[in-house]
């Protein structure tokens, strides 16, 4: 029989605005050795080339015939307009058929931004704060534009050719998904530590969000895998079994934790030594303080290892790589120079000032 670690659930640990455009950060964990590279760099693949959009494929402006030209009253010719055109981002709320018809019409002195354009129900511009042309006073901008629903980027050579002489093409940049990135790292479970987290960051436009093309990706790829498993007989000689980390033996639950390297390890091993002499020396003294206990025991706090604050592994391992390894070390440093020190940053410096305080009632200059 083989079992196959599975994941509980994705996690979304970010998502925020960046301009004209969305950001996403996912996890997934704990998978098996190497599969983080499988699944993230499948799903990159398909994020970048496969998800559909809406984009303008072609624009017409009246009594002008190619690119070249250029409109009285208009600041910008017409391939400027073009390649401001090209980052109008749409987003499509109905069902679509064929192409839709967007048009502009707009008289000077003024500029022409993507919210001056009309768009049809169920159609909406997620950028309007884009510019598109600068007009003057004596300027009457019309333009018509079309936009269909496509994938990846789709040059002008590949489209139908146009009969109307007056409209002009443009490549269709359809990709909603500006950039994805992944990596992954070590995760403990239970006792091994040989297992996978995926974290995938994804850039989109505005006319998608990153779940939104997470799901459609995944969607993609379950769709080839499906025809795969339907065309194939029943798999009887090996029986397969997938579990998801819950409880072990002791009906506690599996601890899931990010293994940065070997010394990550050794460390967390002594400081949960030292936590369970804590915990013994806590049972034998019932209601007495962590202050109390040093006193009597003739120890000065600021010689204490900082494993007796009981950190998590992230904060612990920061403070030892840069040579903190006492409370006293770790009391005369500058708030400033803490927050240098690498992945140490202010959720770490609250989590020590609250342990200060609980363990030995003080606290940093903070």
């Amino acid at each position: 029989m083989i079992k196959y670690v599975m994941p509980k659930k994705l996690l979304i640990e970010e998502e925020r605005e960046e301009g004209d455009y969305y950001y996403g950060r996912f996890s997934l964990a704990p998978l098996e050795k190497g599969f983080s590279t499988t699944i993230g760099n499948s799903l990159r693949r398909v994020l970048l080339s496969s998800i559909m959009s809406l984009a303008i494929t072609k624009i017409k402006i009246p009594e002008k015939f190619h690119e070249y030209d250029t409109i009285d009253g208009v600041k910008e010719d017409i391939l400027e307009i073009i390649m401001n055109v090209k980052q109008i981002q749409l987003r499509k709320e109905v069902k679509l058929e064929g192409e839709v018809e967007l048009v502009i019409n707009k008289t000077g002195p003024g500029v022409v931004t993507a919210g001056d354009i009309k768009c049809p129900a169920g159609i909406v511009v997620t950028n309007p704060d884009h510019v598109i042309a600068t007009l003057n006073e004596d300027a009457n901008f019309e333009m018509f534009m079309y936009a269909e629903m496509g994938k990846g980027y789709v040059p002008i050579a590949e489209f139908d050719e146009i009969d109307d002489i007056q409209m002009i093409p443009i490549d269709g940049i359809f990709s909603p998904v500006m950039r994805v990135n992944f990596r992954d790292e070590d995760v403990r479970v239970g006792k091994k530590t040989d297992f996978d987290k995926l974290i995938l960051e994804v850039w989109t436009k505005k006319n998608i969000t990153p779940r939104e093309a997470l799901r459609a990706s995944s969607n993609i790829l379950i769709g080839h895998f499906t025809k795969i498993q339907e065309n194939l007989p029943e798999l009887t000689t090996v029986e397969m079994i997938f579990e998801t980390p819950s409880k072990n033996d002791n009906g506690e639950s599996d601890e899931v934790d990010v293994i940065m390297n070997n010394e990550v390890i050794l460390e967390e091993v002594a400081r949960n030594e030292i936590v369970e002499e804590i915990e013994d020396v806590k049972e034998t003294v019932s209601g007495e303080s962590e202050v109390a206990e040093s006193s009597e025991n003739g120890e000065d706090i600021a010689s204490l290892p900082i494993e007796r604050l009981d950190l998590t592994v992230r904060a612990l391992n920061c403070l030892k790589r840069d040579k903190v390894n006492t409370i006293g070390e770790l009391m005369n440093r500058p708030i400033q120079e803490l927050l240098k020190i690498r992945n140490f940053g202010r959720m770490s410096l609250e989590e020590v000032n609250n342990k200060l305080k609980e363990k030995f009632d003080i606290s940093l200059d903070l």
